[in-house]
């Protein structure tokens, strides 16, 4: 029997981009690979799971701690009250789950 388990993403820290239409969730992959087009599975008062799509992957080099070195960019240009919600969760030292896109 094979066991096959989700990547997972340890977020340290979200914050919104510069242009204010993404939420960027800095962290570290903790387990399996992560790609663009995967969907980051946040849990909401640990009843419902909301799935986002990841739009972007980006690598900060400069951060001098590395467990903030990558980002995972979800978009939320059409769903402000959607980024504004997610935001008032303070999503920090907590490790989500990733799936493929279907």
């Amino acid at each position: 029997m094979v066991f096959l388990t989700m990547p997972k993403f340890l977020v340290k820290k979200t914050v919104p981009s510069e242009d204010g239409s993404s939420l960027i969730f800095k962290g570290k992959v903790t387990e399996g690979p992560i790609n663009k087009g995967m969907e980051l599975l946040v849990s909401i008062a640990g009843q419902t799971m909301v799935p986002m799509k990841i739009a972007d992957i980006v690598h900060f080099e400069k951060s001098k701690d590395n467990s903030k070195k990558i980002g995972l960019v979800v978009d939320f240009e059409d769903e402000p009250d959607d980024m504004a919600m997610i935001m008032a969760l303070h999503i920090t030292d907590e490790e989500i789950e990733c799936k493929p896109a279907v």
